[in-house]
């Protein structure tokens, strides 16, 4: 979008020849987004659809801009560049997706830099599952992080599942000396990954240590119960209850610098283990965010076209290759897993038509099983159409949380849940992705996901890099399914557990409740 002067804003980008974003994430002192898509082999053309691009942005760029919701009040921080779109630094007893809207229709538009790319920098971070309270959810916020931390990045190198990658950078010809370091940056950022080593990395648990549940298996199942019943008397057609299992580490060092981030060290093996889709490792503020996700929540593309695909349904994978198909076989026949499947593609359908053009909502694929590392998952996939000038915070608010995450219908099944889980779900049951300033949208389901927050040491060393030094506060893994009235109790908690084997079993870690 260059006018004939070159001076809006726009993006310049270098070809760079065979990046591994393994060591370029180890490369990173400071903060940073990584958005790493992968599929095993033997996976689905659909899979292979979603995991077309990796993308890595750090957030320490001469434009960079945070804004995050903590406490329910908007803290935005915005660097001098930037300020000529999104205003000075400042903070707001203000509605998080209010904000988000407002700083969205701020960001300049940019054109995607390379064709099959939706990404065109942007926003990069997540939103966490208590901002539901800003559409009728539980009034609770996020323990011990901001309910929601979005950065404007300026800078990132894209990854192709052909192995072609680029650098991109944002310049403004109104600002030399912003656009002058991101050019650097473009011509560095090659020697820059090539420098940092990627070792063998080993679980830093050792084999066996046990991830700790908030509740009892007994409790869990009596949860369950209890939803039964709220589904028996009308309150709900379906409840995702949800737990959260500790992991040991608190007070543990995490050490942020070139080729020392404990936790960035984890991620790598898990993403070694179980290639997924919607992988990604988050550095922002407290928190280490190590994800392994297979579902999308949405993807919008610039030109408004929209898609939504829900996971309900979930089966361990096994050894032996006939046993394996059987249970892939008994999961697409589960009259139980397609009813859950349905009510969330019902809900789903429901969300997207408070923003989309009328009519335009449709059911691509209906329970469609897809197999990935760990685990065999029903999908289905809804697409709609939103009418030119809608915001794309509005569009993600109207659905949020995800549907899969919370049950129908959706406040009352949140309620349920709130009531019965009895704490908050922060980061999990949120989303994570991007919003690009192409217009493009693409943020996953937060689930089997490592959420590490830390806090500062007295002894740190203030040059050494965000983070340095810190200490762990807490490690938590959140898992949970969708309770029906055909719920068997015993069943949904084994569910939990093997939704947590993909993530602990990487670490050398076991689920005991």
């Amino acid at each position: 979008m260059d006018d004939p002067g070159g001076l809006t804003p726009r993006i310049e980008s270098r070809r760079l020849d065979g990046i591994d974003l393994r060591r370029l994430a180890r490369a990173q002192r400071d903060e940073f987004v990584w958005l790493d898509s992968a599929v095993p082999h033997g996976a689905p053309s659909a899979a292979h659809a979603r995991a077309r691009w990796s993308i890595l942005t750090p957030c320490d760029g001469p434009f960079a801009a945070r804004f995050r919701h903590e406490d329910r009040r908007a803290v935005l921080d915005v660097s001098m560049p930037a300020r000529a779109w999104f205003g000075a630094s400042r903070a707001a007893d203000e509605p998080a997706f209010t904000v988000l809207a407002e700083l969205l229709a701020a960001t300049p538009a940019l054109d995607g830099p390379i064709e099959g790319l939706g990404f065109a920098l942007g926003w990069v971070g997540f939103l966490g599952y208590e901002l539901g309270r800003e559409s009728g959810g539980p009034d609770r916020t996020a323990d011990g992080h901001a309910d929601a931390d979005v950065r404007f990045v300026d800078r990132a190198v894209v990854v192709r599942d052909d192995g072609a990658s680029w650098a991109l950078a944002l310049v403004v010809d109104t600002e030399p000396d912003a656009s002058s370091a991101n050019r650097a940056w473009l011509d560095s950022v090659a020697t820059l990954a090539a420098a940092t080593d990627v070792r063998d990395v080993s679980p830093s648990l050792p084999s066996g240590v046990e991830a700790t549940g908030r509740v009892t298996r007994a409790a869990h199942e009596s949860a369950v119960d209890a939803c039964r019943a709220e589904i028996r008397d009308g309150n709900a057609f379906q409840v995702c209850l949800t737990t959260a299992f500790a992991l040991p580490g608190t007070g543990r060092e995490a050490r942020v610098g070139p080729g020392a981030d404990p936790q960035l060290d984890e991620y790598l093996r898990m993403r070694a283990t179980d290639p997924v889709p919607f992988g990604a490792y988050l550095r922002l503020g407290p928190l280490r965010v190590a994800s392994r996700s297979p579902e999308r929540f949405l993807r919008i593309d610039a030109d408004g076209s929209v898609l939504a695909e829900p996971i309900k349904g979930t089966r361990r994978r096994l050894a032996d290759a006939a046993a394996d198909a059987a249970v892939r076989d008994e999961l697409a026949a589960s009259v139980k897993d397609r009813a859950e499947n349905v009510m969330i593609v019902d809900l789903l359908r429901n969300d997207l038509l408070r923003t989309a053009v009328p009519g335009s909502v449709h059911v691509d694929r209906l329970c469609d099983v897809e197999t990935y590392a760990s685990v065999h998952q029903m999908v289905s996939t809804i697409g709609a159409s939103l009418p030119p000038g809608v915001s794309r915070a509005d569009v993600v608010r109207a659905a949020f949380p995800p549907g899969s995450m919370t049950g129908a219908p959706k406040i009352s099944a949140m309620a349920i849940a709130d009531r019965l889980e009895g704490a908050p779900r922060g980061v999990y049951s949120g989303v994570i992705g991007y919003f690009s300033a192409s217009g493009a949208v693409d943020l996953s389901v937060v689930i089997r996901t490592l959420v590490t927050v830390v806090g500062p040491d007295a002894d740190a060393d203030a040059d050494a890099g965000a983070g340095a030094g810190a200490v762990v506060r807490s490690r938590t893994l959140g898992a949970g399914g969708a309770v029906t009235w055909s719920s068997v109790p015993a069943d949904e908690a084994t569910e939990v557990e093997t939704k947590t084997r993909s993530v602990l079993g990487s670490l050398g870690a076991v689920a005991r409740w």
